[in-house]
């Protein structure tokens, strides 16, 4: 999954949250690095992300790209994994997508003393930009493949997978749509999972 799908998927708990959010910028054992609930964040990242490569919607999702960009598929899925949840959001949340940022991010900086350093440098552009707004449109994710293929030493042309928007995009919404509710109760039976202080009926989604 994408920064937008995790920070979604991330619940209430500021700290939590933080934690998916830093998911894919901290690697190697957590043990001690940070304080408990952001560790407990970062697992909850890497279990979302390991159920995400396990569901067969989510498999169906990839084989489609595959057969084009082969061992980048995984890559150029979770992105445009964020372009359905981005474009679709009315199907998913009751605010709008301005207002699920504004009020993620005013929860992450009340504990972004805490933040892990990778998620520290790229933090402010995340929150400041259109970053995640422009996720819905299909510019927006063509410039999101672009710089992730920045980061690659081959330089692949990722940016050209989102042709699978203008040419596939009903076969690949319905393997969204089939695969993310139940990403979606995953998310929430783990995240509820990080708070064993709370008692089992108290959960708020």
């Amino acid at each position: 999954m994408n920064h937008l799908a995790h920070l979604f998927l991330g619940g209430t708990d500021p700290e939590v949250l933080m934690g998916n959010l830093s998911g894919d910028f901290v690697k190697g054992p957590l043990e001690g690095r940070y304080a408990r609930k952001v560790e407990a964040g970062i697992r909850m990242h890497r279990a979302i992300d390991a159920f995400t490569d396990s569901h067969p919607a989510a498999g169906a999702f990839r084989r489609h790209i595959a057969v084009e960009w082969r061992h980048y598929a995984r890559v150029i899925a979770d992105i445009l994994f964020d372009y359905f949840l981005a474009s679709g959001w009315s199907r998913y949340s009751d605010q709008t997508l301005d207002a699920f940022l504004q009020s993620s991010f005013r929860r992450i900086d009340g504990v972004a003393e805490g933040m892990p350093e990778g998620l520290r440098r790229i933090y402010p552009r995340m929150r400041d930009g259109r970053w995640f707004k422009s996720y819905a449109e299909i510019d927006g994710i063509r410039a999101a493949l672009f710089h992730t293929s920045k980061r690659m030493s081959r330089r692949p042309p990722l940016e050209e997978a989102v042709s699978f928007l203008q040419n596939d995009a009903d076969i690949l919404r319905r393997h969204f749509e089939e695969f993310f509710p139940a990403v979606i109760e995953f998310a929430r039976v783990t995240e509820a999972s990080c708070h064993p202080e709370r008692s089992e009926g108290s959960h708020q989604n």
